[in-house]
């Protein structure tokens, strides 16, 4: 998270048929968003009354309206004008992601197909909070819902978010939160008719579960760096230990470069990905990469320009069907598990890939 703290363990313990006392804020700021196009869940308009029966005792698993949410700081809304889901977002004013988030969407960056950092979409003033603001950012989902099935599928995550590192960096902005939980997928062509933001594995409604869905199904999957709370811009040297990645040189005292920073982060994130859903021996191959970006000194790393020439050069030496290799989950299969899924993936690599129509989504707006 931008502040190097993570709210997902906030306690939400209680009766779920009243709001909770983080909550209360958010059914503060009903009507302010409602004014502005934004429209909050049903468990947030003044006068709500819970779905569910007072003898219901797992309401959380059934309705809708039981639902609360990850963040407290966070929450999903209907965007008035079109019906879309949309993030929200509370930030201090003087956020570093509010400056860069612009800069991000000025004509000349936002034209540069390089440019794989979420919009933002509204920056309002926050009603509740005299020194806060609210975003209003596109609905992502983490990159291991669902995580790449082959190493095709994983290259091009590591493509798009290296070649987003040099655009970064070539426009002097440092993000210094690369990690993991900051670089999300645009999945709506898997899922055209969304999710519910505060339970993914359910569709936006809450009644049924969300189907079972493949990376491969898309005819591309973006991804996007998020939250640029803790980014810099024009600095040279910087301070600080929040983040998610603790690496070597972070301190509250003595400066640091935060382009290297990024560099070394970033591979740590392909790294930790890789290693959490997938066999270790299947990362032989990018091995090289991640070793190239992550040495202790920051003085050893390379530019994320020269991070991503490596890449290109461990790819082009790669042979087509290591490319096309499907990856054996962590936990293993069962023999019968790793025959049926070799089939389905030899069938689909040799046939449907060809002519099935593949799954497509517009521009983040």
């Amino acid at each position: 998270m931008a502040d190097g703290k993570s709210d997902k363990d906030t306690p939400w313990d209680g009766d779920r048929g009243r709001l909770h006392p983080l909550e209360g804020p958010w059914a503060a700021r009903y009507d302010f968003l409602k004014s502005h196009g934004y429209l909050l869940r049903p468990r947030y308009r003044p006068g709500w009354v819970p779905s569910w029966p007072a003898s219901e005792q797992d309401p959380e698993f059934y309705f809708e309206d039981a639902q609360l949410p990850l963040h407290s700081k966070r929450l999903d809304a209907n965007r008035v004008s079109d019906g879309k889901l949309v993030f929200l977002k509370l930030i201090p004013k003087s956020s570093p992601e509010i400056e860069i988030g612009r800069l991000l969407a000025s004509p000349s960056l936002q034209a540069d197909p390089r440019n794989h950092c979420v919009p933002i979409l509204d920056i309002l003033d926050d009603p509740v909070l005299e020194d806060g603001a609210i975003l209003v950012l596109p609905l992502l989902r983490q990159i291991d819902r669902p995580p790449p099935a082959t190493m095709q599928e994983f290259i091009a995550l590591i493509d798009q978010t290296l070649e987003a590192l040099v655009f970064l960096h070539e426009n002097e902005i440092a993000h210094r939160d690369c990690a993991f939980d900051n670089i999300m997928m645009d999945a709506r062509a898997l899922y055209p008719e969304g999710w519910h933001p505060q339970a993914p594995i359910r569709v936006p409604s809450f009644k049924s579960v969300l189907p079972s869905r493949s990376i491969r199904e898309a005819d591309h999957i973006p991804y996007y760096f998020v939250d640029f709370g803790l980014s810099t811009f024009k600095k040279r040297l910087t301070t600080g230990v929040d983040g998610q990645e603790r690496a070597p040189e972070l301190s509250n005292d003595v400066s640091y470069n935060p382009y290297k920073l990024d560099v070394y982060i970033l591979g740590m994130a392909y790294k930790r990905f890789f290693e959490s859903i997938y066999r270790t021996s299947d990362f032989t191959r990018l091995q090289p990469l991640t070793d190239f970006m992550t040495p202790a000194d920051p003085a050893a790393r390379p530019s994320a320009q020269a991070a991503h020439a490596r890449f290109k050069e461990i790819l082009a030496e790669m042979p087509e069907g290591e490319v096309t290799r499907r990856l054996i989950p962590l936990s293993g299969e069962t023999t019968s598990e790793r025959i049926w899924n070799d089939i389905e993936h030899f069938v689909w690599n040799r046939w449907l890939s060809h002519w099935r129509s593949r799954r497509t989504s517009g521009p983040l707006v």
